[in-house]
């Protein structure tokens, strides 16, 4: 009776399972290897199309070579704030090495008034962008804001950091190794 019991059981676990890899893709439809979405370390960089306040076009494509911060923010958000300013001076210095940051607000989850009133009131220099669809957000699965997503010159992902801000001295270490990788090539 004991191997009977023990048959049905692992038929029944092996039935669970077939049925649960069988309908993940369909009520989970994350992101498979080598797919163009999501932001994950080690993978390609999703590539948008976002706007500046002025109307702008601005694609991340466009920094194609370059190191660049994807800064995903709210004007409503305190860690955000306390962030942004740190960013700046890294920024300034940074900039004429090829660095390029993106601010882009969750305009989804913000107003485009109080966003654009706060970046400009800072006279942050480099660019905001408007998600006003929420696209981008979706796009790197974003979950909190801050999300700050380091982006190598090769365009794939280097590190995620969610929600905690973007560390000023971890990202210029990681600027001074990127930067130094690219002279010696």
């Amino acid at each position: 009776m004991q191997k009977r019991t023990f048959i049905a059981i692992a038929a029944l676990i092996t039935l669970v399972s077939l049925t649960w890899m069988a309908l993940t893709p369909l009520y989970f439809p994350g992101v498979q290897a080598g797919s163009s979405q999501a932001a994950h370390q080690g993978f390609q960089a999703p590539d948008f199309t976002l706007q500046t306040p002025e109307g702008l076009p601005v694609t991340l494509a466009d920094y194609s070579g370059q190191p660049v911060l994807v800064f995903l923010w709210a004007s409503w958000c305190t860690v955000c704030k306390a962030t942004m300013p740190d960013l700046e001076p890294i920024y300034q210095e940074y900039a004429p090495q090829g660095f390029e940051i993106l601010a882009v607000n969750m305009t989804a989850q913000d107003t485009a008034s109080a966003a654009i009133n706060y970046f400009q009131g800072q006279n942050y220099s480099f660019p905001m962008l408007m998600d006003p669809d929420g696209a981008v957000a979706r796009q790197y699965q974003m979950y909190a804001v801050p999300t700050s997503v380091l982006i190598g010159p090769d365009g794939i992902v280097q590190n995620v950091v969610i929600g905690a801000g973007m560390n000023a001295g971890e990202l210029r270490a990681w600027l001074d190794d990127v930067l130094t990788a690219e002279q010696g090539e």
